[in-house]
């Protein structure tokens, strides 16, 4: 091989390496490699395409459906509640109320549900039955979920019921008291001028308003012993307490057999006595006159008092909007007794179940109804009942009824919560039977009375 030609060789692998480098280096498009001036040469041309794959996960949440029941005080009370659930449906898309109402025994259908595996995730529950659903572990600890500036906003007095071991186990959700509410057109028409001032006064009412409308005066439920209560502090009994057999002494009190007989009587004297002597009765309950509850009874102007707590107010705004308060009704605190006065105060969380599958879910929910803008819009612009929350007492949208009913704290020596012991919930339904027989006169007094004594020591023995 001669020179010229190993030099010519040379020359073309050299080009050759130019271009194939040429096209790597340019990583990826299109490249061409520039044409030589000088001798013949090859123009090559080089594609490279590099395909880069992208995956994008789209995560859906699921849904949470949190389970809510309750009782009702009304058709008002579940409108009110649903268009709450609904707000917060649209803020929360992916939590969905199930809102449940209960309307028998309740607490007992609660816990029941509990033992079949199927309890709600939020419930309603009454002081006097916090200390069972707290001893059986049904509720989870509200402090746990809560923050404590938030716990710090609500009246503590209204806390104690729902307090063991140093934990909080729900926080209020609204509260009432008792409070006589009377029929202003019926008592203009039976000449009385003024609400009764005592007990003795409410009794002699009531008659004279029968007699002279054809209207009874009062209507009461048969037993709710807790609507006795204050009859009985008020005139000098001790508050009752029941945590063990030998408290079942209070009903050995002389003030207690007293005014239990008494309250007993209204019914017993004024509805079943007075039919059994063909003359009109001037108390009655509720489904004598035709009504579902008191609130029913009252609102339909079939009876001239009944003793109410604030859930009575929005129902009959609602459903007897031409039965003006004001005008037509009014409000009184409750008469008074030998020793001052007293009232029942009610008060019921939203409870949260300790087996729930959704926990922060639920006190989402419960936060949400709890807090300040449900306290706003549910109980106060509602006028549900009284907010459990600090700062609304001169709220300007509170209803004057309500605003009444808070004016008459500084009348009341005793503001009792309903609360009796550990047991209150059992031992409530069942003084109220024995209460009920009595009234429909299926004992007497006195056995009643016995037979409440009873159910203290069978139910707090052992």
């Amino acid at each position: 091989m001669g020179k010229k030609t190993l030099y010519s060789l040379i020359l073309v692998s050299v080009l050759l390496l130019g271009v194939v480098a040429a096209g790597c280096i340019g990583g990826g498009g299109t490249t061409t490699s520039p044409s030589p001036t000088t001798t013949t040469s090859t123009v090559v041309k080089t594609e490279t395409q590099v395909q880069t794959k992208t995956t994008t996960e789209t995560k859906v949440q699921e849904k949470v459906f949190v389970r809510f029941a309750g009782w009702s005080a009304g058709e008002t009370e579940m409108k009110n509640y649903q268009k709450m659930i609904d707000e917060f449906e649209k803020e929360n898309p992916n939590i969905g109320i199930k809102y449940e109402v209960i309307t028998q025994m309740f607490h007992e259908n609660i816990l029941a549900s509990f033992g079949a595996g199927v309890a709600p995730d939020v419930f309603y529950v009454d002081s006097a039955w916090a200390p069972i659903f707290i001893d059986k572990g049904a509720l989870y600890p509200i402090s746990d979920l809560a923050d404590k500036s938030f716990i710090d906003k609500f009246y503590p007095f209204l806390l104690e019921p729902f307090k063991k071991n140093g934990k909080l186990y729900g926080l209020p959700k609204d509260w009432s008291m008792l409070a006589l509410f009377y029929n202003k057109k019926l008592f203009e028409q039976a000449g009385i001028t003024k609400p009764p001032e005592t007990w003795e006064e409410l009794e002699q009412d009531a008659k004279i308003i029968a007699e002279k409308t054809g209207k009874p005066g009062l209507a009461i439920y048969l037993g709710n012993f807790n609507r006795y209560v204050p009859v009985a502090v008020s005139n000098g009994a001790p508050k009752p307490w029941f945590e063990k057999p030998e408290d079942a002494s209070w009903f050995d009190n002389p003030v207690v057999k007293e005014t239990l007989t008494w309250y007993i009587n209204l019914y017993k004297v004024g509805k079943v006595d007075m039919e059994n002597q063909g003359k009109k009765p001037y108390v009655v309950q509720p489904g004598d006159v035709g009504a579902g509850w008191l609130g029913d009874a009252f609102g339909k102007q079939e009876v001239a008092m009944v003793i109410s707590g604030n859930w009575m107010i929005p129902f009959l705004a609602d459903q007897f909007p031409d039965f003006k308060y004001g005008e037509d009704w009014d409000i009184a605190p409750l008469p008074a007794g030998k020793s001052g006065r007293a009232t029942m105060a009610y008060t019921v969380i939203l409870g949260i179940n300790a087996k729930s599958g959704h926990p922060k879910d639920a006190w989402k929910f419960v936060e949400f109804i709890l807090g300040p803008k449900g306290q706003k819009d549910l109980v106060v612009k509602a006028g549900q009942t009284l907010p459990s929350m600090k700062g609304f007492e001169n709220d300007p949208d509170m209803w004057p009824q309500h605003k009444k009913t808070l004016s008459f704290m500084s009348q009341y020596d005793n503001v009792i919560i309903f609360l009796w012991g550990p047991k209150s919930g059992t031992l409530e339904g069942k003084f109220s039977d024995a209460m009920a027989a009595a009234m429909r006169g299926e004992m007497t007094p006195e056995e009643a009375i016995q037979t409440m004594k009873e159910v203290v020591q069978q139910e707090l023995s052992g």
